[in-house]
């Protein structure tokens, strides 16, 4: 008797927890920070001019050949929540990655404009170089492209960035990816 109420009872636990992983299961997701607008307060930071230079370099290899991000936009992107969460959302993660060409493009419903205001734009060099001067101290994220046609104009290569803490008036040098 006494182990029939015990597995009673603990077939009623079990089954009241799996209705409760259920109604968290159908409940909303929290909201994400990519469809949250971003603080000023959260960036404002970024907008000033520093001592600081953010300086790079972004190649692949295919076979013997090696890719630059040659005329690509390269660009410094201020650390923010909606930042992490859209780097986690193309990269996988918010620290450093790559994403192939031959993957589809990650589409975000809308852009924030604080985060198209707040980031710094330049053009790879030639050689796959970029410089981003007068930066302020504080967490970014450089990001640019190396890409080539393929065989059959299939496109490779990919996008990459990599997060950066800067400060104290240093030179930050970056290799991508």
């Amino acid at each position: 008797m006494k182990h029939t109420a015990l597995i009673l009872g603990l077939a009623a636990t079990v089954a009241a927890a799996g209705c409760s992983q259920i109604d968290q299961a159908l409940a909303p997701p929290p909201p994400s920070a990519l469809s949250q607008p971003i603080p000023a307060s959260e960036v404002e930071w970024s907008k000033k001019s520093g001592a600081n230079t953010v300086s790079g370099m972004a190649t692949m290899k295919a076979g013997d050949t090696i890719h630059t991000c040659a005329g690509q936009a390269a660009n410094l992107i201020p650390d923010s929540a909606y930042a992490r969460a859209r780097m986690t959302a193309i990269f996988g993660n918010d620290a450093r990655g790559t994403r192939a060409a031959s993957l589809a493009p990650v589409k975000f419903e809308r852009d924030d404009p604080l985060y198209v205001s707040t980031l710094r734009r330049t053009t790879c060099d030639a050689s796959g170089s970029f410089s981003f001067p007068r930066v302020p101290d504080g967490v970014w994220y450089v990001t640019t492209a190396v890409k080539w046609d393929g065989p059959g104009h299939r496109a490779e290569g990919g996008s990459m960035m990599k997060r950066v803490d800067v400060r104290g008036g240093k030179l930050v040098k970056v290799t991508l990816p």
